[in-house]
């Protein structure tokens, strides 16, 4: 695999128009809400939270309004610091909070924009082909949800950038070798975790593949299998090591002020516990008042509720927890009802992301080993998400990954319609 290749002037002049396309695109949202300042839900909670961290130091999240939802001036670890952190900084440089929320979209806008260059770099280093790459960073650039998602004061925009920044690291350093860029995308695969959680299980899948993948071909005095192994557990170490050194501080906070080991956060019992209604069926009316607002309560509550769902209706909870959930999550694109006037469009486009990405997963998974470990891995990402309630804001990330096959299937099929000796 020739992973090296230069990229010619003309591949360059595309990135750029690329990246300029979806510059422009995020301005014009950004312009669109510039002057929209009310937040609510999430976004307000964040938005709060950053000023307690920078004005007092104190690090803790609390649902706004909702009775149960904490107080202000608590310290806790309900959410990971990564995004409380990114505003409080840009808060404590501006010092005025409005201006904080104008900066955050416009560095969020830049980063969206980015990440179509860095969809074009993982991709074409991985696989070696630049039509599949282009069309992915294509994608990325226009999909009307990760254009909007600028303007949010939400984890979304500043996950996929850190999540794609660990792809190509870790695509560099599993190519190279190099005990850097092992450091690295170890670091890289941290800042994401401390954004969003929920690829943290999936740290050891590169591992099993490369561990996999060099017993064909490697070979040592002691036996390709010890030497295959050897080999993996080198840079496994060396990454374990880039992502213990940034995730060591957000453990070492939990343990002095709140007393306790805490991995990534303690928020997520009133997910998981929302997640146990199949269809919304009587949806919370089961909840007794001692839990509310418990987190490891509510998920205790949960997971009663499934077992004892499986033993009196197993279909209805089975269907519920894999298609049921799936199509909830995918069903329509994520702020499908910002900007009504594109509302069509992005109903359109991300149909025919999904339409064309599955196919053309398949098919690339079949023609090509490292294809099927992408999607696999998307496919765990998507198997983590239906513990939890589903919601179309969880397409975010795995949209990606439907991305990278759709154009794949536009490279098959050039591959059997073009003139041969092109």
């Amino acid at each position: 695999m020739n992973t090296k290749r230069k990229i010619g002037p003309a591949l360059w002049a595309v990135l750029i128009c690329i990246f300029l396309l979806a510059l422009a695109l995020r301005g014009m949202a950004f312009m669109r809400f510039k002057d929209n300042m009310g937040l609510s839900g999430d976004a307000r909670n964040y938005w709060l939270m950053s000023h307690q961290l920078a004005d007092t130091g104190i690090y803790g999240y609390w649902y706004d309004g909702n009775p149960y939802g904490g107080s202000p001036g608590v310290s806790n670890a309900r959410v990971m610091p990564g995004y409380p952190v990114f505003l409080a900084l840009v808060y404590k440089v501006l010092g005025d909070p409005w201006r904080q929320i104008t900066a955050v979209r416009l560095i969020q806008a830049f980063l969206g924009s980015f990440c179509a260059l860095l969809a074009f770099a993982f991709v074409r280093r991985v696989f070696a082909k630049d039509l599949p790459a282009v069309i992915t960073a294509l994608l990325v650039a226009v999909y009307p949800t990760y254009v909007l998602s600028c303007t949010l004061i939400l984890t979304e925009g500043l996950g996929l950038f850190t999540m794609l920044v660990y792809f190509y690291l870790a695509a560099v350093a599993f190519d190279t070798g190099k005990k850097l860029m092992h450091l690295l995308s170890g670091a890289a695969f941290g800042l994401h975790i401390l954004v969003r959680p929920t690829l943290l299980p999936l740290f050891i899948v590169p591992f099993v593949y490369f561990a996999i993948s060099g017993r064909k071909r490697q070979y040592t005095p002691y036996g390709a299998v010890r030497g295959s192994l050897a080999r993996t557990m080198k840079v496994f170490a060396l990454q374990l090591a880039g992502f213990v050194a940034i995730m060591a501080p957000w453990w070492i906070r939990n343990a002095v002020s709140l007393g306790a080991l805490i991995i990534t956060a303690k928020g997520d019992g009133n997910a998981f516990l929302a997640g146990t209604y199949p269809y919304w069926q009587d949806y919370f009316q089961d909840i007794p008042e001692s839990i509310k607002g418990v987190n490891d309560a509510q998920r205790e509550w949960g997971i009663r509720r499934i077992i004892n769902g499986l033993a009196t209706d197993p279909l209805l909870y089975i269907k519920w927890f894999t298609v049921g959930k799936t199509w909830h999550i995918f069903e329509k694109p994520y702020l499908v009802n910002l900007v009504p006037e594109i509302k069509r469009l992005s109903e359109i486009m991300h149909g025919l992301i999904i339409y064309a990405g599955i196919p053309g997963m398949i098919w690339h998974s079949i023609r090509n080993i490292k294809g099927f470990c992408l999607y696999f891995y998307g496919l765990i990402i998507l198997g983590i998400q239906l513990l939890f309630v589903p919601d179309t804001r969880y397409a975010y990330q795995m949209m990606f990954f439907l991305m990278v096959g759709a154009a794949f299937l536009v490279n098959q099929v050039w591959e059997l319609i073009r003139p041969p000796g092109e």
